[in-house]
């Protein structure tokens, strides 16, 4: 089912639509993705660490 309601930026709180590419508060993603500094792979927010090469994540820092 897709989702057409407004909904809050994980970073902000912002309202975001769900067309939104980027918040229009604090102009990043507005769902927590992972980016794994070492290899790159972009992983969900609630992961711990990388599924590619495992290294760990720091928490509350490495999104997107």
């Amino acid at each position: 089912m897709k989702k057409d309601f407004p909904s809050s930026c994980e970073h902000c709180g912002a309202l975001v639509f769900p067309e939104t590419k980027r918040c229009p508060q604090c102009g990043r993603f507005p769902i927590k993705l992972h980016i794994c500094r070492v290899c790159k792979t972009v992983a969900g927010g609630k992961d711990d660490r990388c599924p590619q090469c495992r290294r760990l994540f720091e928490p509350g820092g490495d999104y997107l």
